[in-house]
C-alpha cells in the first residue's frame, strides 16, 4: 500500500536465469533448445535457437550497438543488489516492499525475445514456450498473491497456442504475453487466429501485447538504423497499429468479451489514436468495415486497457480527455529504461485526481 492506494505494477519483468531453458525443456526437445553462445554476426555473447540470435545484430534496428550497451550497463547498477540474487524472487518482493507495490504482472524478458523470430520448428517453439511458462510458474509461487505471471503464447503457431492458453489458465497465469506484430505472416486480426481469440474469451483472461526489441519479425522499428531510434518508435506504434486493427477488423465485434491490455507502450497516445480512429468514422462509418455495430471509442472503452508510465507528462490531459477507466500503470521493473525507484512516486504526484 502506499498513500492508502492498492499499488498494481501491470508491467514488470522476469530476468530468466541462463539455465531456464537447460532445466525445464523437455527431453526431447532439450538438446535443441536456446542456449548462450557468441553470436556470430556481432561476435557478443547472448541466446541463440535454431543456429540464429533472438534478436537482430545487424542492419535495421539492431540490437549489437556498443554504445547502447554501455548505457545499459550503467542504468543497470541501481539493480546492483537484485542482480547479485539473480534477480531472484525475495529480492523483487524486497524492491516491492521498499517502493509500496502489492502487485506485479510479470512479463518474460529474453523469452520475449524469442517470440520476435520465427521458428522453423514451431513443435520446438511450443516446447520453448512450455519451459518458460513451467518456471514462470514455479518462480512466482514465492508469493503467488503477489507475483502474477503472464504466460507467453507461441502464436505462430494457433492450436499450439490453444493448447498452452488451456494449460496455463489452469496453472493460473493471470494474462496471456503475446508480441503486438505479425507472427507466422499473421496480424492479431487475421482470421486464422479467431479461434484462439474464441478460446480466451471463453477462459476469461486479457490479452495483454508487449513489444520487444530489435525482432526478426516485422515491425516499425525497421525503418531506423540505431537500436535507439528503432526504439522509441516500436513499442507505442505497434500498440497503435495492433489497437487500430483489432478494433477496425472487428475482433471485439466478434468477441465482445475480449480483453486487451497494451503495456511498455506509453498511454499518451491514446486521445489522439481515438481522434483519429473518430474522424474517419464521422467521414466514412463502417465502409470496408460494415461487420462493425459501434464507433471505435465504444469498442475501446469496452475492450482495452492501455498501461502508463508514473512519469508521463501527458497523463493528465490523457485522463481529462478519454476519462480513467482504460489506463493502468507500470514501471518495467528492472529493465533499464523502466522507472524504478521513482515510478510510484511520479504515479502519485500525476495531476489527477484521487479518484482516477
Amino acid at each position: 500500500m502506499r498513500d492508502g492506494f492498492k499499488i498494481v505494477d501491470t508491467d514488470a519483468h522476469m530476468m530468466e536465469p541462463e539455465w531456464m531453458w537447460e532445466r525445464y525443456t523437455e527431453d526431447a526437445y532439450k538438446s535443441r533448445a536456446p542456449k548462450m553462445g557468441i553470436i556470430p554476426e556481432s561476435k557478443r555473447r547472448g541466446y541463440m535457437v535454431e543456429g540464429e540470435s533472438f534478436v537482430r545484430e545487424k542492419g535495421k534496428y539492431p540490437m549489437a550497438a556498443p554504445a547502447f550497451f554501455a548505457a545499459v550497463k550503467k542504468a543497470m547498477e541501481r539493480f546492483e543488489r537484485a542482480a547479485k540474487t539473480g534477480f531472484s524472487a525475495q529480492s523483487r518482493l524486497e524492491d516491492m516492499d521498499a517502493q509500496g507495490v502489492d502487485v506485479q504482472v510479470l512479463y518474460p524478458t529474453v523469452a520475449g525475445q524469442m517470440l520476435g523470430r520465427e521458428f522453423r520448428d514451431t513443435k520446438l517453439l511450443a516446447a520453448c514456450v512450455r519451459a518458460y511458462n513451467n518456471w514462470a510458474c514455479d518462480y512466482s509461487s514465492a508469493a503467488p498473491d503477489r507475483l502474477r505471471w503472464a504466460a507467453a503464447l507461441p502464436m505462430q503457431d494457433p492450436e499450439e497456442a490453444i493448447k498452452e492458453a488451456h494449460r496455463t489458465a489452469e496453472m493460473g497465469c493471470v494474462s496471456y504475453y503475446m508480441r503486438p506484430n505479425p507472427v507466422g505472416g499473421r496480424s492479431l486480426w487475421n482470421e486464422e487466429l479467431f479461434p484462439v481469440w474464441s478460446e480466451i474469451e471463453h477462459i476469461g483472461k486479457p490479452i495483454s501485447t508487449h513489444e520487444s526489441a530489435s525482432s526478426s519479425v516485422p515491425g516499425f522499428g525497421d525503418r531506423m538504423d540505431t537500436h535507439v531510434s528503432g526504439h522509441i518508435l516500436s513499442h507505442p506504434f505497434e500498440a497503435m497499429a495492433a489497437m487500430a486493427g483489432l478494433i477496425w477488423y472487428g475482433v471485439f465485434e466478434r468477441f465482445p468479451n475480449l480483453k486487451v491490455v497494451h503495456v511498455e507502450a506509453d498511454a499518451g497516445w491514446v486521445p489522439y489514436w481515438l481522434q483519429r480512429m473518430e474522424q474517419h468514422w464521422n467521414f466514412s462509418g463502417n465502409a470496408e468495415h460494415e461487420y462493425l455495430t459501434k464507433r471505435p471509442t465504444d469498442y475501446f472503452k469496452s475492450n482495452i486497457c492501455v498501461a502508463f508510465r508514473g512519469d508521463e507528462p501527458t497523463m493528465k490531459a490523457a485522463v481529462e480527455l478519454v476519462g480513467d477507466g482504460n489506463f493502468s500503470w507500470d514501471t518495467d521493473y528492472p529493465h533499464p529504461d523502466g522507472t524504478y525507484p521513482w515510478g510510484v512516486e511520479a504515479m502519485l504526484r500525476q495531476p489527477i485526481s484521487q479518484e482516477a
